[in-house]
């Protein structure tokens, strides 16, 4: 009679347990404390089992457990994706806001230029008018390959057949819309002595910011 009662209490116990066990399960993280408390529902149930006492609740507290480990387990799969998506979705935004910073402060040129802008330099050009005094540009036509508005700034160099510096000119371009294309001049206000080199000078960006 002892016994049976022993192992009646058993089996309450490890229904008990694995109903909280199943309950816990449900909770992401903290349903780690479920799978000890399946384990202990288990053992009782096990044992209440071999006893042939309460046969039907064993089961019971058997299939609970078991379910117990299935619905923690998927829990935290479920826990750990959101976690994952939540990480990608993060460092994905910190990367576009570093290079966003990147190109507005001119230190991603290549990629402002392969991606952002298409810019064209012309020819440059020197048109005298008279008493020494000159007309001069450098036509430079630029285009936002982007789909949204945008603003450039373009700092351009002429170097001599040694890469040595002539002149420098900037370019700024303001809230030019997706696809759209402006036509600007540069290199306006140069000095006389400088226009002959100029007319045998090589163009080129050395840097490029987008904003």
């Amino acid at each position: 009679m002892e016994e049976k009662k022993k192992s009646s209490g058993l089996a309450v116990a490890g229904l008990v347990l694995s109903i909280i066990a199943i309950v816990f399960a449900m909770i992401p993280i903290i349903n780690v404390i479920s799978y000890f408390l399946a384990i202990l529902a288990i053992i009782f149930g096990i044992v209440t089992l071999i006893r042939d006492s309460k046969k039907v609740m064993s089961i019971i507290v058997i299939i609970l457990s078991i379910c117990t480990f299935a619905v923690a387990t998927n829990m935290n799969k479920k826990a750990v994706d959101v976690i994952n998506k939540s990480v990608n979705e993060t460092n994905k935004e910190l990367n576009k806001i570093s290079s966003d910073l990147n190109k507005s402060l001119g230190n991603a040129t290549e990629d402002v230029l392969k991606n952002d802008v298409e810019v064209n330099l012309g020819t440059f050009e020197a048109k005298s008018l008279g008493y020494g005094m000159y007309d001069t540009k450098l036509e430079v036509t630029v285009k936002n390959k982007l789909n949204e508005k945008k603003s450039f700034s373009l700092h351009i160099e002429a170097v001599n057949k040694n890469g040595e510096r002539i002149a420098e000119d900037y370019v700024s371009v303001n809230d030019l819309g997706g696809g759209q294309s402006q036509k600007f001049k540069a290199f306006s206000l140069v000095d006389k002595d400088k226009i002959k080199e100029l007319k045998n000078a090589e163009f080129k960006i050395i840097e490029a910011s987008a904003f």
